[in-house]
């Protein structure tokens, strides 16, 4: 399934009636784009300067600015809790989010207990790129494989995003510790969480191999090594307690990033860009189109840009979708043939959960808050009030489980 994709440039006929045909088709086109009147600016929330989904941004919105007549501007957010309520507030349109991303705030985890980065109807509008992740170590580490790791180990602990800190904890729900059996090196934001591997000051990282900082790592003195993520055969307890927390992966053979990474199994993620879900329809269209038409164009401003393809969104689908997507993206989906009825019935599934999760949300804010309770992201209290309201109304089980049941 992650397999390149391969733009096919087709064969163009030497037949001037052919020609004069591609030429008007194509001038219909430009005519249609031009009749749209783009906002005339609009901001991409991202993760943090350095990151791959950053640097694809600035590639794409750079473009897109010099194509049209509005302004994109990037916007990187410190953690995914910030990009999340970023996107809620109005202070961007679009935010890129992957799927465990999406499924903790949907839970209302961690700093996604707050009120406006809480559970949202966003849907998505485009895959980025199916990023790799996976456990880095030193290249000079005794760390062979994840067996190795055990109490004393020292593992990278990233408070700054929820799914980098469910990561380590698949991790050690795999080899059956807990927190207590090894040493978690906190840090601050997710170039740190790299970093301090490469400095000696952590044995293990959860990460990605397309970023900014382990292309860094990889060129440092010691470099850098990936451990192999076991089959579910080779220990299906373990497996299974490892994807009970790990959601909204794909495993396979890593095609891209860094060359210490390329043919080790790990997690793959679709990461895609979402907006809320009562964002303007035509907008959503017309973007999603400019960016298609426009591949070529920016497909070679950034190493991964090339993954950012209606193929991959294809294939995002044919795996069984895991967010919703807008209705502007399945617009040009349809007018391109490639919505299908079970895209359709999935879609619908989707969408209906994802109402119910955030109406949810809501009316437990209003009922807290009627009790006196303090809403806000680390208040024990609102943490256990939430979960209780979500159990009593048939929502006990994580996100990620109601979604992967339905069929």
């Amino acid at each position: 399934m992650f397999r390149k994709t391969i733009r096919s440039l087709g064969v163009i006929s030497s037949s001037a009636l052919v020609a004069g045909t591609l030429l008007f088709g194509v001038s219909q086109t430009a005519a249609a784009e031009d009749t749209y009147e783009w906002p005339r600016f609009f901001n991409v929330i991202t993760p943090i300067v350095g990151t791959a989904n950053h640097s694809l941004a600035v590639a794409w919105t750079s473009e897109f600015s010099a194509q049209t007549q509005s302004r994109s501007r990037v916007l990187p957010g410190p953690n995914g809790f910030s990009r999340s309520s970023w996107l809620e507030t109005g202070e961007g349109r679009i935010a890129m989010l992957q799927a465990s991303d999406y499924f903790d705030q949907m839970d209302g985890v961690e700093g996604f207990a707050a009120k406006n980065a809480g559970p949202a109807d966003t849907r998505v509008v485009n895959v980025n790129m199916v990023t790799p992740w996976g456990y880095m170590v030193r290249g000079d580490s005794d760390i062979e494989s994840i067996h190795d790791i055990g109490p004393g180990t020292r593992i990278a602990y990233a408070a700054s995003s929820s799914f980098l800190l469910v990561g380590v904890d698949a991790l050690l729900a795999y080899l059956d510790l807990d927190h207590d059996d090894v040493t978690l090196v906190e840090v601050g934001n997710y170039g740190a969480n790299t970093a301090i591997v490469a400095e000696g000051r952590a044995d293990v990282a959860f990460t990605s191999p397309l970023s900014g900082p382990s292309y860094e790592a990889e060129a440092g003195p010691n470099g850098i090594r990936w451990l192999e993520l076991p089959e579910a055969s080779e220990d299906p307890e373990a497996y299974a307690r490892y994807r009970a927390l790990h959601t909204g992966y794909v495993p396979a053979e890593t095609e891209a990033g860094v060359t210490s990474a390329k043919g080790i199994r790990m997690d793959h993620a679709y990461q895609t860009n979402h907006v809320r879900a009562d964002e303007d329809e035509e907008f959503v269209y017309q973007l999603y189109k400019w960016m298609d038409v426009n591949h070529d164009s920016y497909k070679d401003d950034f190493t991964h840009a090339h993954m950012m393809t209606v193929s991959n969104m294809v294939n995002f689908l044919n795996e069984g979708h895991l967010q919703p997507l807008h209705e502007g993206a399945i617009r040009y989906l349809e007018e391109k043939g490639l919505w299908t009825d079970a895209y359709q019935t999935r879609q619908d599934a989707l969408v209906e959960l994802a109402v119910a999760r955030e109406q949810m949300f809501h009316d437990a804010i209003a009922a807290a808050e009627a009790e006196g309770v303090r809403v806000a992201a680390g208040e024990d209290e609102w943490v256990q009030f939430w979960a209780d309201y979500r159990a009593e109304r048939g929502h006990d089980k994580a996100y990620g489980t109601m979604v992967s049941e339905i069929k």
